[in-house]
């Protein structure tokens, strides 16, 4: 089979200019004004295109600002509202996100909470655009907002979410999104110079435009052209710069914003002027030559065009390449092999991109697995420890309690014996403490509460903790303390917790030795020193010594016990001061630890507890405490004091004694099954108004959450377990008292 003939289109068009040269002008003004009509709806075309892309674009960009939002909204502190370490997060986040100016949050009035422009605490920001945010809270939904001027001069528009807990809407979070963001979207899309792109929000107002202009509205043709309604559309408008341009513009989906795309006409003017004497010629040349063949010689070459000019919008349009058809034009035959290399090449490139976005989905798939995977881990390590905590210090409070009973009974035989379970009992204490302590420590949640304090009665406190061990070990304490006070603005039990831990640490290993503990003013500090003659450490654990967990080497160390957290704690508690400490120390001749306070300003140091409360004999007491033996002894305590007490093992016994029995002090366990202490203290004081007792919360849990859920329950004060009767006993004729 013999392949077809085929010509040169010069040849062709030669042909056709020795056949009639009038005919060619006329069907070359018939392609001329083709040529201008496609022109025109190939440009309305493109400029829909363009403003369907960048529509889709800057919605992209919306919803990944909301999203970031509400991944910000789930953080953990604004759970706990721990408002100052939320705003650490999203100062990290706003500086992650160079195009959000600030992130701020408000409460479901409108008032700012805090704003990452301006330090933490800060009220002075406002809201400037109050329309969104009532938008948000009504609709319960993200809202971006209008584009304003804020307080320090610079265009944004806010994006907000609302944060729930439950069906309720807690705060509003929100970032001002600088329009540069928006802008570099549409100059992403490498616009030509002479079109101009905008973008305008709900409000008709501008938010970003290729071409700067004084005037933040649309010309007024444009603002007709929006008027019109509908998702999208086209049509002739004038710029702000006087200039006529085709128009199309489209929504952004879900946001009610507008991104309006204008191609200047003035290419498009120049062919319709031109057009029509061409055609004029054209009309002309047609009486005079033979229209068949010019019209059989158009035929074919405008066939062929088409067809070549169909498969290429197919392949540009959806990536199909229509099948080919022979031509007897050479030139487009090989058109149509480029084609199909081309066609090939697109669909290896796309191939190549789908593989890329899977690799990509996957890799974001496992981060966020893993993400998920840790918070779920951190969350079992906190409530291990916290339920670690109140189960070990359930079985301890009997424990004390019947300690007490026989340090009040006097039974000199077993003195010995007491004295070795007090101080077991007592590091057995010190050690779950220690590890909700680090706990918190990691966390960044230690907390301190201070107020003026002279450091030398923390000392006596804290030197008398560890006198037993002291005695028990054969070494001798030593205090060289000044007179005068030594005032410190501090949290008492923390500092006492910290020099304990010191005097600790001495004791095991100084068995047998001496401890010195030396209190001074040098300048503006307060100065304690807690130094020993024992063991010694060298330089390398010196360098670990404050890192949890450490523990000295095994020959100095396992048999002194420890979980390695104690100096860790002293570091955290003296840094929680604003304070400093330092350690000295040679193998085989001692250790020396000095803690650097800065010195009060003003006010009195505290003075000390008295040791006799005046205790007010013959009062009524409940004690309420699933843990039978707890109840018990901490009664039979109570009675040994003196006073009247009744006992009850659930919160419906104690509602049913209560009609027979009114007690001046109920003592509640918080940690009781079917009705804890915080519904039992409520069903009193509602089914019992004019009883005018004081509660007391005893639990396992000693958090600070812990002692506001009990403040807040009507407790009078909360004791953590164990607890030691003198102490109680203390309380109560306090309260009584008062």
């Amino acid at each position: 089979m013999h392949a077809a003939r085929t010509y040169h289109l010069r040849q062709l068009l030669l042909l056709l200019a020795t056949i009639a040269l009038l005919p060619l002008l006329l069907a070359g003004a018939w392609a001329v004004h083709s040529t201008i009509r496609q022109q025109r709806l190939e440009v309305e075309r493109s400029a829909l295109d363009l403003s369907r892309a960048l529509a889709t674009a800057v919605g992209t960009e919306l919803d990944a600002t909301i999203a970031s939002l509400r991944t910000l909204s789930q953080s953990q502190a604004l759970a706990d509202n721990d408002l100052p370490a939320f705003y650490r997060v999203a100062l990290r986040v706003k500086q992650a996100n160079p195009s959000w100016q600030s992130v701020i949050l408000t409460d479901t009035k409108g008032s700012v909470l805090f704003s990452t422009s301006r330090p933490y605490g800060d009220t002075a920001a406002r809201i400037v655009d109050p329309d969104s945010l009532r938008e948000t809270v009504d609709s319960r939904r993200p809202v971006v907002g209008s584009a304003r001027v804020g307080s320090r001069g610079t265009l944004a528009f806010p994006v907000r979410v609302p944060v729930q807990r439950d069906a309720d809407i807690t705060y509003v979070l929100g970032a001002a999104v600088l329009p540069e963001r928006i802008l570099d979207i549409l100059h992403q899309q490498k616009v030509s110079a002479d079109s101009v792109v905008a973008v305008f929000d709900a409000s008709g107002k501008r938010v970003a435009r290729t071409k700067e202009h004084g005037s933040d509205a649309p010309s007024p043709s444009l603002a007709k052209l929006l008027a019109g309604g509908g998702a999208e559309g086209v049509g002739v408008t004038t710029t702000l710069e006087g200039a006529e341009s085709v128009t199309a513009f489209t929504h952004v989906p879900g946001h009610n914003w507008t991104v309006a795309v204008g191609v200047p006409t003035t290419g498009i003017g120049s062919l319709l002027l031109r057009g029509p004497f061409y055609y004029f010629v054209g009309v002309l040349a047609s009486l005079v030559v033979w229209v068949l063949a010019a019209s059989w010689l158009s035929r074919r070459i405008a066939g062929a065009v088409d067809q070549l000019r169909e498969r290429a919008t197919g392949l540009v349009r959806d990536g199909n390449l229509l099948p080919q058809i022979q031509s007897p034009i050479r030139e487009i035959n090989e058109a149509n092999a480029a084609l199909v290399v081309l066609s090939r090449e697109r669909a290896e490139v796309e191939a190549e991109r789908q593989r890329l976005l899977a690799s990509v989905n996957a890799a974001l798939d496992t981060t966020r697995l893993a993400l998920s995977q840790a918070e779920e881990a951190s969350r079992a390590k906190d409530n291990f420890l916290a339920m670690l905590g109140h189960e070990m210090r359930n079985p301890l409070a009997p424990i004390v309690s019947a300690l007490d009973l026989l340090d009040l009974r006097g039974d000199e035989r077993s003195d010995k014996e007491r004295v070795i379970l007090r101080r077991q009992v007592s590091r057995l204490h010190r050690l779950v403490d220690d590890l909700l302590d680090v706990s918190r420590i990691v966390q960044g949640k230690l907390e301190v509460r201070k107020e003026h304090v002279d450091i030398r009665h923390v000392v006596f406190k804290a030197q008398e903790s560890v006198r037993h061990a002291a005695e028990a070990g054969g070494t001798r304490l030593h205090t060289n303390l000044p007179e005068h006070p030594i005032p410190v603005d501090g949290d008492p039990g923390r500092l006492e917790q910290a020099i304990t831990n010191l005097l600790s640490n001495a004791l095991r290993f100084a068995p047998g030795g001496a401890i010195c503990i030396t209190g001074a003013l040098d300048g503006e500090d307060a100065v304690l020193v807690v130094e020993d003659d024992g063991a010694g450490m060298e330089a390398t654990t010196l360098e670990k010594l404050f890192q949890p967990f450490f523990q000295a080497p095994q020959s100095l160390a396992r048999s002194h016990g420890g979980l390695g957290l104690g100096l860790t704690i002293v570091r955290t508690i003296v840094e929680l001061h604003n304070g400093r400490i330092g350690v000295s120390s040679e193998l085989g001749a001692g250790s020396r630890f000095e803690i650097r306070l800065p010195q009060s300003s003003g006010g009195r140091a505290q003075a000390e507890e008295a040791e006799d409360s005046g205790l007010l004999e013959g009062r009524r007491v409940l004690v309420v405490d699933d843990n039978v033996d707890a109840a018990e002894l901490l009664a039979a305590g109570l009675r040994m004091a003196g006073h009247d007490v009744q006992t009850a093992y659930s919160g419906s016994d104690a509602l049913t004694l209560m009609r027979t029995f009114r007690p001046e002090v109920a003592i509640l366990d918080i940690g009781m099954p079917e009705m804890d202490g915080y519904q039992l203290a409520h069903a009193i004081r509602d089914q019992y108004p004019r009883w005018q007792g004081q509660l007391l919360a005893l639990s396992g849990y000693g958090q600070a959450m812990d002692k506001d859920l009990a403040r807040a329950a009507g407790f009078k004060q909360h004791f953590t377990k164990p607890v030691r009767l003198p102490q109680l006993n203390r309380v109560i004729a306090m309260l009584l008292n008062a």
